[in-house]
């Protein structure tokens, strides 16, 4: 069986009016077309809806039944076409994010700010976790939109890389190779104990930084996220490499951030999004707002 919305709104217009002139004219339509659209509803559903008494259309008993059902899909659908709106007009709607804690610290909230003073209706779900996790609330849907360090993208997933993030190494704030104004080196560190809290991070840095510089066997530190990292070196247990970004924790941390003369070690940080799906009115928004206010890079 095929209802049209056609159908059944004709059929509550005739309803309504007990006349399919007047109700022709309400959708704007000739008489003949409503009486075929009221005939085609009747035909499909095998019921007779309308006693047809002089210029009258009185509904039947069984149609009686049926116009509170009616009333209440015609409602349900003025309801999809003014939701529908409100979407696409940003006065509803959810903005699914997830974020690494450290971003989501720092340059996220000035992002937000803006996006929330334009679009106030919008409400925002924002998962913090770590970078290493960031693809997967993507993949596995508990975000629409992910930004955060460049990882290897499974399929499904779309990447697109957004700046390109100074690393550099977080000392205890009390740190002689810290007052060094000659100039850092890798080679000046290789003997320092090193504080890793993500292994693709780790393996990023292998990749570039300590394939160039062999490190001593010492005993490195290894730690769950980025603040735990930062407040071991804080506490003298050792050095760690971070985003400049994550700079405006220093004071708290008891840390300081320097950058490694002679090197331009950078991390990409990219946009995420499932591939082939088409994103939200509000998450299009915010991603305009994103590339207006990226990070002044290397």
């Amino acid at each position: 069986m095929r209802l049209s919305f056609r159908q059944i709104q004709a059929f509550h217009e005739v309803a309504k009016t007990t006349s399919f002139t007047i109700a022709a004219q309400q959708m704007n339509l000739t008489q003949s077309a409503v009486s075929m659209l009221v005939r085609q509803m009747e035909t499909e559903l095998g019921l007779k809806l309308f006693d047809r008494i002089n210029r009258s259309a009185q509904l039947t008993e069984v149609g009686s039944q049926l116009l509170p059902t009616v009333a209440r899909v015609l409602n349900d659908m003025q309801n999809v076409v003014d939701g529908a709106a409100d979407l696409k007009a940003l006065h509803r709607g959810t903005l699914r994010l997830a974020v690494p804690q450290m971003l989501a610290c720092s340059w996220l909230p000035t992002v937000l700010n803006d996006f929330r003073s334009r679009f106030p209706e919008i409400e925002l779900d924002l998962t913090d976790v770590t970078g290493d996790t960031v693809v997967t609330s993507v993949a596995n849907n508990t975000a629409e939109i992910g930004i955060g360090p460049e990882r290897g993208a499974p399929s499904g997933v779309a990447m697109r890389q957004l700046w390109v993030e100074q690393i550099q190494v977080v000392f205890p704030r009390n740190s002689q190779l810290a007052e060094k104004r000659d100039g850092l080196t890798w080679q000046q560190l290789q003997a320092e104990k090193w504080i890793h809290y993500s292994n693709e991070f780790n393996m990023h840095l292998e990749r570039t930084v300590w394939l160039r510089s062999v490190l001593a066997k010492s005993a490195h530190i290894r730690v769950g996220g980025l603040t735990t990292a930062l407040a071991m070196v804080g506490s003298g247990h050792g050095l760690t490499a971070a985003p400049r970004y994550a700079k405006m924790f220093a004071e708290p941390f008891n840390v300081v951030f320097r950058s490694i003369a002679g090197e331009n070690t950078g991390r990409a940080f990219c946009l995420y999004h499932q591939t082939g799906s088409a994103l939200s009115p509000a998450a299009s928004a915010f991603v305009d707002l994103v590339d207006a206010h990226v990070p002044g890079g290397l």
